[in-house]
């Protein structure tokens, strides 16, 4: 069930390039903290590989805090970067306020819409969006119908950060999975109100499994480690998100995954080769962009095979 890398998308769009062409040069504009900033650590990963192939060079630039300085961008966009990229739905209106300011640059926002700097007339930001309720319906569905199996009640926490679309479209999915393996499922959820380490993710978790939740499901960034952690030392499974977790335990059933590699990759790709496409480009599991981790071995292989049915229903509708 691990993701698939998405490299044959990405080597179609480069054989469309010319082999002769200058690096695109590109800024990647970054927020938050950088340890444990699994999200950004993909942005980066995604660019350094254009890189690597010859198609840009990479301009790293980090906002010190939460609102983002909208320096950072002014800067790369000032360095001469073609294409200034900034990491993280944060960036949404400061990405929409300059590139007023520099209408020969492209701007691109991982995670965000758009929206914004349409609405004031601009045409060149591109919003980079993820279906992340897709994997997290997916995440939902395996999370209750292992409970069922180990003889539970659907009683599942769920720890978000901050109530941002991208948040909001994982604990969607994730409910609206775990009521398709039980109707009667019971989700518990709560905001920590930030996605920083150390502030009280592991409490909510806590109070959750008071309550019974048989698995936490983290969406609250560094924050939410602390609440699979509880969860762990609880004897109770987790679900990770974003990235593959399955690093910290098989106490981990699987995690909710986005290629955010993947889809800096392709962006920088598509630039390369040409305009960007106005609007909003959206990325599911037709393009394998979402999906699940690795699966723990301690999910039986029925719940596998119901999970793995019901994958193939949701690429097939769309």
């Amino acid at each position: 069930m691990a993701i698939a890398a998405g490299i044959a998308v990405v080597a179609a769009l480069c054989a469309g390039a010319t082999a002769s062409a200058a690096p695109l040069r590109v800024g990647v504009a970054l927020d938050g903290p950088r340890v444990g900033n699994a999200f950004a650590t993909m942005a980066v990963d995604g660019a350094m590989a254009a890189q690597r192939a010859g198609q840009a060079t990479v301009q790293v630039e980090r906002t010190p805090g939460i609102p983002p300085d909208p320096a950072v961008l002014t800067s790369l966009a000032a360095a001469g970067n073609a294409l200034v990229i900034a990491v993280g739905f944060d960036w949404t209106d400061t990405v929409a306020q300059v590139a007023a300011q520099f209408p020969g640059t492209d701007f691109a926002i991982i995670d965000g819409s758009s929206g914004t700097a349409r609405a004031a007339g601009l045409s060149n930001v591109t919003g980079i969006l993820f279906r992340e309720g897709q994997a997290g319906q997916l995440a939902g569905y395996l999370a209750g119908l292992t409970a069922q199996a180990d003889g539970r009640s659907v009683i599942l926490g769920v720890v978000g950060g901050t109530r941002i679309p991208p948040v909001q479209r994982y604990i969607a999915g994730f409910s609206r999975g775990a009521r398709l393996a039980d109707s009667g499922a019971r989700i518990l959820t709560r905001y920590s109100g930030t996605f920083a380490a150390g502030a009280g993710c592991g409490t909510i978790a806590r109070q959750m499994m008071a309550r019974g939740a048989a698995t936490v499901f983290s969406v609250a960034g560094p924050c939410g480690d602390d609440a699979l952690m509880a969860a762990k030392r609880a004897g109770r499974t987790g679900v990770g998100v974003d990235v593959d977790q399955s690093r910290m335990g098989p106490f981990i059933l699987t995690s909710a995954v986005k290629r955010v590699d993947m889809a800096t990759r392709r962006v920088i790709t598509q630039r390369a080769a040409g305009p960007l496409p106005a609007g909003d480009m959206r990325y599911g599991l037709q393009q394998d962009a979402v999906g699940l981790g690795r699966i723990s071995p301690r999910v039986p292989k029925s719940v596998r095979t119901k999970v793995t049915a019901l994958e193939r229903r949701m690429k097939a509708s769309g």
